[in-house]
C-alpha cells in the first residue's frame, strides 16, 4: 500500500514540473547552441546571436572590436567617439576586446588634454569615426571601413590630431 500523503504527491509533482521547465527553457537551447557552433573560434562566437534565451545584444560591437583588433597593434592608442555622438557600440565590450591597447573616448573628461599629451608619441594612433565625429582627424587616403557598421578607421599622427583640435 502507498503510504504517501497527497501533500507529498503534490511536492514531487512540483519538483518534476520545475525540472522539465528548467530543461526546456535553459538546458535544451544551450545544448542546441553548443551543437550548432561546435569548434568555432571565440571571435566568431562573439558575433553570433547566442542561445534563444540569452540573446547577444552586442553583435555589432563585437564585429567592430574584432576588426579593430586585427588591424591595430597591441601597444597602439585608439580614439573612439563617445556614446553621445550617435555611437551605438558598447563601451565595456570595446575595452574588453581591445585590451591592452590604450582607448580614449571623446567626450570623456580630459579628452582634449589626453590628445594634446599624445604629441611626439612613439605609439601608433588610430581614430575610429563615424559621420558625426572624428573625420577631421583623418586624411581621406588613410581611411579603412570597418565592415558595414557605418564606422571607419584611420591611422593618424599626433601633430594631425593636435592641429584638428
Amino acid at each position: 500500500m502507498n503510504n504517501r500523503t497527497w501533500v507529498e504527491n503534490i511536492i514531487w509533482s512540483v519538483i518534476a514540473l520545475n525540472f522539465f521547465v528548467l530543461m526546456y527553457v535553459f538546458l535544451i537551447p544551450r545544448l542546441q547552441f553548443m551543437a550548432s557552433h561546435w569548434g568555432m573560434k571565440s571571435e566568431a562566437l562573439m558575433e553570433t546571436t547566442d542561445a534563444s534565451d540569452t540573446p547577444n545584444q552586442y553583435i555589432k560591437t563585437y564585429k567592430v572590436a574584432n576588426q579593430i583588433r586585427k588591424s591595430v597593434e597591441n601597444d597602439s592608442i585608439v580614439l573612439i567617439p563617445s556614446a553621445t555622438q550617435k555611437f551605438v557600440l558598447n563601451r565595456s565590450v570595446l575595452i574588453q576586446r581591445l585590451y591592452p591597447r590604450k582607448i580614449y573616448f571623446s567626450g570623456d573628461k580630459g579628452f582634449d588634454e589626453i590628445v594634446l599629451s599624445l604629441e611626439n608619441q612613439e605609439k601608433e594612433i588610430y581614430v575610429i569615426f563615424n559621420e558625426s565625429w572624428g573625420k577631421r582627424f583623418c586624411k581621406e587616403e588613410s581611411v579603412e571601413p570597418l565592415g558595414n557598421s557605418g564606422f571607419r578607421m584611420c591611422r593618424s599622427s599626433s601633430t594631425q590630431l593636435i592641429n584638428s583640435l
